[in-house]
């Protein structure tokens, strides 16, 4: 294998300096990088930092406080703001309909709504809203398990190709220095890699993938030990890009929100028609429960923000658990380059015999005297 990886020149370009442990990701660094998609994220970010220690990146349960309160105050603030909003400006919408219109038989017509005309359109559209949001939410929550379900199975693969490679070539240095840093290149490239498109990192050359130079160490001819591990740990993530790609479009958000403001669209008509009826006071009315109407509808549609973005800083990330995950792989792989970790060297035991000896010298006897 050694006089084969000196005749590959794409071997060599990359990887004929020594791995240094400085270049492997350290877990006492922190591993969690806020994403930001926006001015309103970077508020709710320096927010939520004011209520959180300085050391919430390595320290779990502040890790958890930061992520919830950026997503309280990013689906919260806007809320706030547009039912505040309407409230402030329903009643001054409803008079200048009423003042276009200004037809008394038409002011009849709103105000009793006699057709049904106005409450049917309501009906029609809140109807076509609800259906979409609700699988929407259901759709993106899916794939949020699906996403999870695929760390946990890419991870603990990758721990399981770790101690395996170990116990094949920790006696052959320069083979067992080549596949650590395989490995790291593996967990630093693509693992955590949830800021670039996974399609893009499916469609990478062969000899650019490290699990591709683990198999070529391991498994030149006949196929070794490796090969099912590797090939389970493909399949892991096959299953994790696939659950993180982009399958809902910016445009179906966009017919969400559209089908939102036609819903609240016809608030104001009504409003138009009913002040002839109460005057301005019943217009005050109206504006609170319009208030209450656009805060629900921006909750609904920030939840279903937050859920699209997986990789993002919200409560709804799952970067935040990947590091939790990958911790103990990066410690014990940082561990190993350093010459930390030594495998188990004893020989392997037979008809249950311990390969410290057994705890009873009868059962030793008559083991010697069967044998």
């Amino acid at each position: 294998i050694t006089l084969t990886l000196k005749n590959r020149p794409s071997f060599d370009l990359r990887h004929s300096k020594k791995t240094d442990v400085d270049d492997f990701l350290r877990p006492e660094d922190g591993l969690f990088k806020p994403y930001s998609s926006g001015a309103l994220s970077q508020i709710s970010e320096a927010i939520a930092k004011a209520f959180v220690s300085e050391s919430y990146a390595t320290d779990t349960m502040e890790l958890k406080r930061y992520v919830m309160l950026v997503s309280i105050f990013r689906v919260g603030i806007p809320a706030v703001t547009f039912a505040t909003f309407a409230s402030q400006v329903y009643p001054g919408i409803s008079l200048w309909i009423a003042a276009w219109i200004n037809d008394d038989a038409a002011f009849a017509v709103l105000s009793e709504d006699l057709s049904q005309y106005f409450q049917n359109i309501l009906t029609t559209i809140g109807l076509m809203f609800t259906i979409t949001v609700g699988y929407t939410y259901y759709f993106l929550y899916q794939q949020q398990e699906a996403i999870y379900l695929a760390l946990f199975q890419e991870v603990a693969e990758a721990k399981s190709l770790l101690e395996q490679v170990s116990l094949v070539s920790e006696g052959r240095t320069d083979m067992y220095q080549n596949i650590l840093e395989c490995i790291d290149r593996y967990v630093k490239e693509d693992l955590t890699q949830f800021y670039i498109e996974p399609s893009i990192l499916l469609s990478q050359r062969p000899i650019d993938d490290p699990l591709e130079e683990i198999m070529y160490l391991t498994s030149v001819g006949e196929p070794g030990i490796v090969y099912q591990t590797v090939r389970s740990l493909r399949q892991a993530r096959a299953f994790r890009l696939g659950a993180l790609q982009r399958k809902l479009p910016p445009i179906h958000f966009v017919l969400v929100w559209t089908l939102a403001l036609i819903v609240l669209v016809v608030f104001p008509f009504l409003g138009a028609g009913s002040q002839v009826i109460g005057g301005n006071p019943i217009l005050e009315v109206q504006s609170v429960y319009m208030s209450f109407i656009v805060f629900g509808i921006c909750m609904v549609m920030g939840v279903l923000n937050e859920l699209r973005e997986p990789a993002g800083n919200g409560a709804y990330n799952v970067v935040s658990v990947l590091n939790i995950m990958v911790t103990g792989l990066i410690e014990e792989l940082e561990g190993r380059i350093k010459g930390q970790f030594i495998s188990n060297q004893q020989s392997p035991t037979i008809d249950g015999i311990s390969a410290f000896g057994p705890s009873d010298d009868s059962v030793a006897v008559n083991y010697d005297a069967e044998s």
